[in-house]
Formats: structure tokens, C-alpha cells, sequence
């Protein structure tokens, strides 16, 4: 490489001070880390190393030094190829789970090789890569001539790392799975490569051919390569520099190989990191009942902000059509599976014979009332299954079947770190996400509701022949649609009020299934609890929207 492309990968950090929370990881700490080299960062567990991993690849977005959520403060300098990334602007400066409005991309830095591979489980191995290719800084030219070091097109990433190609994900093996983590990040083409801890877990042997594999991977694809490790014993012998993030001094000191022995011991600081080491004070409880009241109400205005928020992506601003149809299917394929369809139809035939029968067998005075409501009884029944029942039924199993599994799904993105991947790669993840969930529920809440109507109508004719049946399918017919039908119009009275609450219930529920699941989540509980909160909320939703439409629609 010459001198001027050797620079373009150099990282320098200058004067950086991180905060996250009360507690300081950082202060003032300077370090550069050599172009197509491989440079170690080691330290103590819970010393900043991943805090500072995500720092470099730009996943902690920062503005005026603090982080949109308010977690972290970050000051200094993080120049990769004489490009600041703290500098609002120079990368992605928005929150998590948000988005730019334009779903622009802007100058990739680094890319991510995580500790459990983030690998996207319902792609293919070819599709990983693929995908990774098509967001990188040349997406759209041709593999076979592409401009980039021999063996960066997917096809031969694949061969070069020995990888399955059409085998799913879920069935490679670990090796296999750390290899396409590699050929992933490689495909996107960054300068700049970080590993998370990639021996975590090894034995030594494995250890030491993952070593192998970084270098020669960095060598021949010319990466300036960034190990994040605390496990340095197996990685020393490949890296050209090695710096400690010392919690004690707040700094990166450089290690030379003498230093890096008398670590043996033990690093600097471990063992300082307890839990409640950085909890603030016990608040009386009248504080903490009005912080609560006020977090409430401050939580209501947000969540009110951010579903109004969400309907501007329905606008489908995708940096690739082929992706966004691909995740469009994908969330279709959840939300309107074949099981979906037999759930709803289920449901619909059950409220057309409970409605139908029990209304019919129970009514009071049977022998006498019969013959003379009958034609009212039919004709409310079609009323209230096409306007009230099946609507509110249905959209509250939507919220419970179709809210649990998007929540399900975007909860795991996140627990798995798939959502850091796509950021990683450059990916705006609400434009793929929620853009193609919003529109799952568009297309598919008024077609399961209307399978749902269907059925119920049809079970209440059988039941309704079945129980009288010298009455005929054309007087059932004629009641049933009698305030229903309009002379001359195809869609039935009231369907535009239909369409209006079932398909603003069918957004929210998409809308907070999203939301939910793209809080953080440390723990497969984090995600069973979002599930449970999103059925909740969803529901609740549901209910209010069919609450403020029987004032207005009636």
C-alpha cells in the first residue's frame, strides 16, 4: 500500500474523555493505532473496552458530546482516515432505533466482527454476505470486476473462508459461523476492522487458529484490524500493538512485551467494577412517587411523539429496493403466515356460531318472539358481526398473535445484536424494520379481518339452516345484508369506518411491537418481558381506538 492509502486507516484518538453515567471510563486518553496493522485493546471485564469498541465503530452516536439517550458523554477526537466520527455529521448521529429522513448513507468507517457473530438467522450464508456487499461503499457495481481486493466479492469470500453457501445460518457450525462473520464484514469493505472478543469461550488450540485467521485476514485484504479482547494470552503474538485501557489511570497505555508478561498477575482494576458502585443515593419515597408520576407522563408525551413519529416511514426510503422487498416478506411471512390465516379463520367461525346460536336460543319468550323479530335479529347480527364484533375481536388477537411475534423478532435482532450489525453496515435498521413492518400490518390487518368476517358469515348461515331450516339461505341472505348492502355499491355501509379504526389499530400494533422490541436487551427475559409488554400495550391500544370510534362512527 502506499503512504496516502495506508493513512486513509489509521485510527488516532486524541484527548478522548467517555462518561457513562456517573462513572468515568476515560479521561483525556490518546492513542494511535497504525494503518493495515493489527493493534490489541485489552483490559480488565467491565474497564470500557466494549463502551470504547462501539465509540470507534460509531454505534454510541453523540451530539455536543452527549449521547441522544443520555448515557453516555464523549469528548476528544476519533479520527479514522483524518475523519473525525464524534463530529455530528461526519457519521450517523441518531438515536437508537431512529433514523435520518432520508435513509442516505454516509462515508463507512469500521466494520464489526461481534463476540456471538450477529449473524441475520433467516438469511442464507450467501445471502449474509450478499447483503453486506450490496451496503457497501460500492454497492451496485458488478462482483466480477469490482474494484476491490481479489476475493471481496461474495462468491469468493464464501470459497476463500470455506463457507456452505446455501446452508442456513442456524445449521452451521461455530467455526463455520465465526468464519462468515469475517467474509460479512469483509464483503461491506471497511478500512477499519474490529473483533470482539473472538476467542471468548475457546480452547486454547482453536484459540490460536483464530488468531491465525484474523492476521492472515487483515494481511490479505490490507484492514487495519482492532482486537478487543481480555483475553490476550493466544492474540499477543499477532499484533503489532498492544494497548491496556487502564481503569485506574483512565487512559490507553501502550504495552511492550515485557509490560504486557507482568500482567500475568492480573489486569489493572479488576475487580472494581461492582455493581453498586454507581448507584446514586435512596431518594425519600415522596421524590421518588412524584419522579415516577412525572416519568409517567413524560413516557405518555414520548410514546404519543413516537407513534405519530412512526407513520412518516411508511414513506419506504430503503438504500436498496432488493433488501427492502426482502424484509417486506419477511414481516408479511410473520404477521400473515399460513397459521395466521387459520388462527383468524378459526376465530371468525367461532364468532359467527356463538353470535348466531346462542342469540337464536336464548331469546326470551322463543315461541312467540321469534316470528316476529326474527328479520331484526338477522339484520342486527349482520350489523354488529361486520362493524363490532369480528373488528374488535380480531384486532385484539392481532395485537396478542401477530404484536408477540414482530416484538418476538425485533427483540431477538437486538439481543443478538443483529440491529448493531445493520448499523455497522451503514443500515438506517427503522427503514428496513419498521417501514416493513408498518406496511405487514397495512396489507395484511384488512385482509385477515376480512377472511375473519367471511367465515363468521358463513358459519352463521349453516348454523342458522341447520336450525331452521325451512327458512332457506335466501331469507338468511336477505336479512343478514339488509343494512348492510347499498344498491348499486360494491363495498358494504360503514366499510370506510372499517378501514379507518382496523387499519390504525393494525399501525399501532406494528408500530409498538417495534418500538418495545428495539429496547435493549441483555437477557432472554428482556425479550419474553417485551413480548408480554407489547400484548399488553398493543391490546390496550386496540381497545382505546375501538373506544373513540363508537362515539364517532355512531
Amino acid at each position: 500500500m502506499t503512504e496516502r492509502q495506508e493513512s486513509a486507516n489509521e485510527i488516532v484518538i486524541q484527548d478522548l474523555t467517555v462518561h457513562v453515567g456517573e462513572r468515568m471510563l476515560l479521561s483525556g486518553a490518546s492513542a494511535k493505532f497504525p494503518a493495515a496493522s493489527v493493534t490489541l485493546l485489552i483490559g480488565a471485564s467491565g474497564a470500557g473496552k466494549t463502551v470504547l469498541m462501539k465509540i470507534l465503530a460509531g454505534l454510541i452516536e453523540s451530539e455536543n458530546g452527549a449521547s441522544r439517550d443520555g448515557h453516555f458523554e464523549v469528548s476528544g477526537q476519533v479520527r479514522i482516515g483524518g475523519l473525525d466520527i464524534l463530529k455530528s455529521g461526519s457519521r450517523r448521529t441518531r438515536p437508537t432505533g431512529s433514523a435520518d429522513s432520508s435513509g442516505s448513507s454516509v462515508r463507512p468507517c469500521t466494520g464489526i466482527v461481534f463476540q456471538n457473530f450477529a449473524l441475520f438467522d433467516e438469511l442464507s450464508a450467501t445471502d449474509n454476505v450478499r447483503f453486506a456487499f450490496d451496503h457497501g461503499p460500492r454497492r451496485g457495481e458488478a462482483p466480477a470486476d469490482d474494484g476491490r481486493p481479489a476475493g471481496s466479492s461474495p462468491a469468493r469470500l464464501l470459497e476463500e473462508f470455506r463457507i456452505p453457501a446455501r446452508t442456513p445460518v442456524s445449521a452451521l457450525s461455530g467455526g463455520q459461523k465465526q468464519r462468515l462473520a469475517i467474509a460479512r464484514t469483509l464483503a461491506y469493505d471497511p478500512p477499519v476492522i474490529i473483533y470482539d472478543e473472538p476467542t471468548s469461550g475457546l480452547d486454547p488450540e482453536n484459540s490460536k487458529r483464530v488468531a491465525q485467521r484474523i492476521r492472515r485476514a487483515g494481511d490479505e485484504h490490507q484492514k487495519t484490524t482492532v482486537v478487543v479482547t481480555h483475553d490476550y494470552a493466544h492474540l499477543a503474538e499477532i499484533a503489532d500493538s498492544i494497548y491496556l485501557l487502564d481503569p485506574d489511570k483512565k487512559c490507553l497505555t501502550p504495552l511492550t512485551g515485557s509490560e504486557l508478561a507482568a500482567l500475568a498477575e492480573g489486569m489493572p482494576g479488576a475487580g472494581n467494577f461492582e455493581e453498586g458502585s454507581t448507584r446514586r443515593a435512596r431518594r425519600p419515597l415522596r421524590e421518588r412517587a412524584l419522579g415516577a408520576f412525572v416519568g409517567f407522563l413524560e413516557k405518555s408525551g414520548a410514546a404519543v411523539e413516537t407513534g405519530l413519529l412512526s407513520l412518516l416511514f411508511l414513506v419506504p426510503v430503503w438504500r436498496s429496493l432488493r433488501w427492502g422487498l426482502r424484509y417486506l416478506r419477511h414481516y408479511l411471512g410473520l404477521v400473515a403466515s399460513p397459521s395466521a390465516w387459520l388462527y383468524f379463520g378459526a376465530a371468525g367461525m367461532i364468532a359467527g356460531f356463538v353470535s348466531t346460536h346462542f342469540v337464536f336460543k336464548f331469546l326470551p319468550h322463543k315461541n312467540y318472539t321469534e316470528p316476529l323479530i326474527a328479520d331484526d335479529l338477522l339484520q342486527g347480527l349482520g350489523f354488529a358481526l361486520y362493524r363490532i364484533l369480528v373488528p374488535i375481536l380480531l384486532t385484539i388477537l392481532l395485537a396478542a398473535r401477530c404484536g408477540a411475534a414482530v416484538a418476538s423478532d425485533v427483540g431477538n435482532r437486538v439481543y443478538n445484536h443483529q440491529v448493531d450489525a445493520l448499523r455497522s453496515m451503514n443500515v438506517v435498521p427503522s427503514r428496513y424494520l419498521l417501514t416493513n413492518i408498518l406496511y405487514a400490518f397495512c396489507i395484511a390487518t384488512p385482509l385477515l379481518i376480512g377472511l375473519s368476517f367471511l367465515a363468521a358469515r358463513y358459519t352463521s348461515l349453516a348454523v342458522y339452516i341447520y336450525n331452521y331450516p325451512g327458512k332457506g339461505a335466501n331469507y338468511w341472505d336477505s336479512n343478514f345484508h339488509s343494512d348492510l348492502r347499498i344498491p348499486g355499491e360494491i363495498l358494504y355501509r360503514g366499510t370506510v369506518w372499517l378501514l379507518a379504526k382496523i387499519l390504525i389499530a393494525g399501525l399501532g400494533v406494528g408500530a409498538i411491537a417495534y418500538h418495545v422490541g428495539m429496547r435493549p436487551k441483555f437477557s432472554g427475559v428482556d425479550v419474553s418481558r417485551g413480548i408480554t409488554t407489547t400484548i399488553i400495550g398493543a391490546t390496550l391500544f386496540v381497545l382505546l381506538v375501538h373506544f373513540v370510534f363508537a362515539f364517532l362512527e355512531f
